[in-house]
């Protein structure tokens, strides 16, 4: 015997009469389905409303989370674009692996409380780890979605160059420097007495390192106008005569007692003068080392600039995708 098939208007009025408390005898008489079968017709409708409807739930769930990755995404990528500048000469510089390891070790997605993490202002911060090994997968996620455009190798390679050959630089002009200023007993008398100002040689240094990075920067290292941005200025406050040894825009100034202000800046030329006449040596390989690390960041930032970058996400998958 064949099995009786309820038709769609059929499924239509049986729904609207349960709905409306109608039981399955006034049902049958209406409808003229036998109870039975409208009782199975119904259960199997109830059945594919539920389905729909959990259906439903995982798509916004999961289109949900897929903004959130994406918005993880892009933070990230903005904070990459943000670090990835020229380093500027240090006396204890990183590697490009261990700054590379400090960018992904903040907190850079809290805000969107990605993957569960709580927002830093109602919860104390996570230690540094935990920050590190999802920026270490978001990073991944990146670089599957840009198809391993997303490369670190010749930015690291010329990270560590210019690293290497700024040491040397520091190196040569803080030696350089210090045999100056020993050379002379009324400057190495000076270096000697001064306390609370601080050592008068670090700061000469630090005043010349920010000149001479500066016109590094610029792609123009010439005595003349790296001499011309060092002024001396005598002070008298309260009695105690000074001078103070401005470098160009730099904000802090080098304090020294007023008889070897003229000493001091001397000291500062031949200095410059003594490196300047190894140019080929110290300055032209970091006039170089400038010029690769632009382009190298010019290429991370046009992979990981927006527009180009959340078509690339949309249009591939990546392991941490929720969908």
């Amino acid at each position: 015997m064949r099995r009786r098939e309820v038709s769609v208007n059929e499924l239509a009025k049986i729904v609207s009469l349960r709905q409306n408390n109608r039981s399955w005898l006034a049902i049958e008489k209406e409808t003229t389905v036998p109870r039975r079968i409208a009782q199975r017709a119904y259960r199997d409708w109830e059945r594919s409303q539920v389905g729909g409807e959990f259906k439903a739930a995982r798509q916004t769930v999961a289109a949900d989370e897929l903004r959130k990755h994406l918005d993880s995404l892009k933070k990230l990528a903005l904070v990459l674009v943000q670090h990835f500048d020229i380093p500027r000469p240090s006396p204890e510089p990183q590697s490009a692996k261990q700054f590379l390891a400090s960018v992904l070790s903040s907190d850079i997605v809290s805000e969107y409380g990605a993957y569960g993490l709580p927002n830093k202002l109602s919860l104390p911060e996570y230690p540094a780890e935990v920050y590190y090994r999802q920026n270490q997968m978001l990073l991944k996620s990146l670089q599957d979605h840009t198809d391993q455009k997303l490369n670190f190798s010749s930015w690291k390679s010329a990270y560590d160059t210019c690293r290497a050959h700024q040491t040397q630089f520091l190196e040569e002009l803080r030696q350089t420097l210090s045999n100056i200023v020993n050379l002379d007993l009324k400057l190495k008398r000076a270096e000697a007495t001064v306390s609370k100002e601080g050592k008068i040689t670090s700061g000469l240094l630090d005043g010349l390192v920010f000149l001479l990075w500066k016109s590094i920067l610029a792609g123009k290292v010439e005595v003349e106008e790296l001499v011309s941005l060092i002024k001396v200025f005598s002070q008298f406050p309260r009695g105690n005569a000074r001078a103070e040894l401005a470098f160009g825009n730099l904000a802090q100034r080098v304090i020294v007692p007023d008889d070897v202000g003229i000493q001091a800046k001397e000291a500062c030329i031949w200095a410059i003068k003594n490196l300047l006449a190894q140019r080929k040596k110290f300055i032209d390989p970091l006039i170089e080392d400038v010029k690769t690390m632009r382009r190298e960041n010019d290429n991370l930032a046009k992979i990981l600039n927006p527009l180009t970058l959340v078509p690339d996400i949309l249009h591939s998958k990546c392991d941490l995708c929720p969908c």
